[in-house]
């Protein structure tokens, strides 16, 4: 059954409403700033380039925290335990690989979009697929944004769904189109101080809550909640080695290749400033996913005796969250609000980005070419209707994810499915320049195809139990339960009778992608030729200067016999 709803004050509004206002007055101030000059493809998209270093780093770590990075990762702690915590461990290849492999080619071939790349690597074609790959991705996570806010919304205003969907994609629309990259960005930079707030507060009421944060460990070491390391099989959940060889992988895409981000490092001047950014946005992650992994232990300890899940209070463990925050709204006067601030912050800086990146990359790669005389006012205006059709096609998918599992789970699966063509493709490119558009192709689709069968397979056959819940200490009109420890689960067939295949883990679905990718993709090269790269700057550096010192041999060898 479900908790009568706290009562959202008008202060709680208030917190609420200033997110939106401060949102769009940002994008307004950026349109009429340009309102008397001509606004650049590189304006829109990278802001001319010329961005400070603080709001990109701001930016960064916003875009990257979306609402249903918070929410999920919580709620997946407080049914799973803390092995998330492994999510940092992946993350810590992600500063080294970046400025070593990737940021130096796309610096010094200053492009707007990260798919001209593979045109220039490979052919029109296979940048064609890149970027149908991508807006396929974007087109499945932008719901997924935007429906953790509005579900938690209608969890503490009892306001439907779909009304603040809707609001919100069209205002976060308007204020990307009408203001294009900056206003992204410095809207990213107040969201982010919300998020960082909202998130503390919860956090130390919780603690407060629970009597100190001795009692939680307590509860938590109880419940079998705090779990370090899980060197299990591939058929399990999380483990160890699914971090650090899958999630790793994943991690390297999305942190730092995906469109979304990798525009904001090129809005940067050098790769010294793309190098420190890496390093305090992934730095900023960790101790966001450790602080996620603690809130979902506070929450747990605040209800160890009472899980509203098994007590009928909530219908998903993922409006645990939302619901710890009603639950405890009078323990702080605008408790409420500031967290719905915070929530809606963090949704609004990642659809903003998809918005922006999405929009450019249909103009640069799908219709630019057909009219090579256009102006840049054209292009400009193109894409601010791009977003507002993007913000309708986002309403229209919602509808659809009420019918899908755990918001992490299924975050991680859209992720690993991108991740696993694309890092393939920028594998490919960068590091085996055999490589050829043939293989890059065969790999590409050789990934996408692979992890979707495992989706699909997957689809309503695996679902790990999750770790017990207890309703002892409910009260009689909460729960019908007798037992007092519940496993809660929604696998339908026992797993033995599962293909073994399907069995593996969501987590290693980035891995299969990207090995299966790359590895067909070179046979498929070496198959049909292979490939000579004519401009080195497409290469990795560390191979750029392998093949510059063979050539400078060649010359020496050459002029030497000519002297004979």
């Amino acid at each position: 059954m479900e908790q009568d709803r706290g009562q959202f004050t008008l202060l709680d509004y208030s917190f609420f409403v200033i997110v939106f206002i401060v949102s769009a007055t940002i994008g307004l101030y950026y349109a009429f700033k340009s309102r008397k000059t001509v606004m650049t493809t590189e304006d829109y998209l990278l802001g001319g380039r010329n961005v400070s270093l603080f709001p990109v780093i701001c930016s960064l770590i916003a875009t990257s925290i979306s609402g249903s990075t918070i929410i999920g990762l919580t709620a997946e702690c407080y049914a799973y335990g803390s092995h998330s915590w492994m999510y940092s461990i992946s993350l810590l290849f992600v500063p080294f690989v970046l400025p070593t492999v990737f940021l130096p080619i796309f610096n010094e071939l200053k492009l707007t979009s990260s798919f001209k790349y593979f045109e220039l690597r490979f052919n029109r074609r296979v940048r064609l697929l890149a970027s149908g790959i991508f807006l396929l991705t974007g087109l499945l996570v932008l719901p997924v944004t935007v429906y953790v806010p509005a579900l938690t919304f209608q969890r503490v205003t009892g306001l439907n769904t779909y009304i603040t969907v809707t609001v919100l994609s069209l205002l976060c629309a308007s204020y990307t189109a009408v203001g294009g990259f900056k206003a992204v960005i410095w809207t990213d930079v107040v969201q982010l101080a919300l998020i960082i707030v909202s998130y503390i507060i919860v956090t130390v009421i919780g603690i407060q809550e629970i009597g100190g944060i001795q009692n939680v460990i307590e509860a938590g070491n109880r419940g079998g909640r705090i779990i370090f390391l899980n060197l299990e099989n591939f058929n399990t959940r999380s483990s160890f080695p699914g971090y650090v060889f899958s999630i790793s992988l994943m991690s390297i895409y999305q942190y730092g290749l995906n469109q979304t981000n990798l525009q904001r490092f090129l809005s940067l001047s050098n790769i010294r400033k793309m190098t420190f950014s890496t390093c305090i946005l992934i730095f900023i992650f960790v101790m966001l996913i450790l602080g996620c992994m603690l809130l979902g232990i506070v929450i747990y300890a605040n209800y160890e005796t009472c899980d509203p899940l098994e007590a009928g209070i909530i219908r998903k463990v993922d409006q645990i969250f939302p619901h710890f925050v009603q639950d405890k709204a009078s323990l702080f006067l605008g408790f409420n609000g500031i967290f719905i601030a915070g929530i809606f912050s963090a949704s609004l800086s990642t659809t903003s980005s998809y918005f922006n990146a999405m929009s450019g990359i249909i103009y640069e790669d799908f219709i630019s070419h057909r009219f090579p005389g256009n102006l840049q006012s054209t292009a400009s205006k193109f894409m601010k209707f791009t977003v507002i059709i993007l913000a309708f096609v986002q309403i229209i998918l919602v509808f659809f994810i009420e019918k899908m599992g755990m918001i992490a789970q299924m975050t991680i699966q859209i992720y690993s499915m991108n991740a696993g063509a694309l890092l393939t493709l920028f594998t490919l490119g960068a590091v085996v320049p055999k490589a050829n558009s043939v293989g890059a192709q065969v790999g590409a689709i050789t990934a996408i195809l692979s992890v979707l069968t495992l989706m699909i397979g997957s689809i309503g056959r695996i679902a790990e139990p999750n770790l017990p819940f207890r309703t002892d200490g409910c009260n009689n009109n909460l729960t019908a339960f007798n037992s007092t420890i519940v496993n809660y689960s929604t696998q339908i067939n026992d797993s033995e009778e599962i293909f073994w295949l399907f069995r593996v883990s969501y987590m290693y679905y980035a891995l299969i992608g990207v090995f299966l990718g790359i590895t067909s993709g070179y046979i498929a090269s070496i198959l049909t030729g292979g490939n000579t790269i004519g401009d080195q700057r497409l290469l990795a550096p560390f191979l750029r200067r392998k093949s510059y010192a063979e050539e400078e041999e060649k010359v020496k060898l050459k002029t030497e016999s000519c002297n004979e």
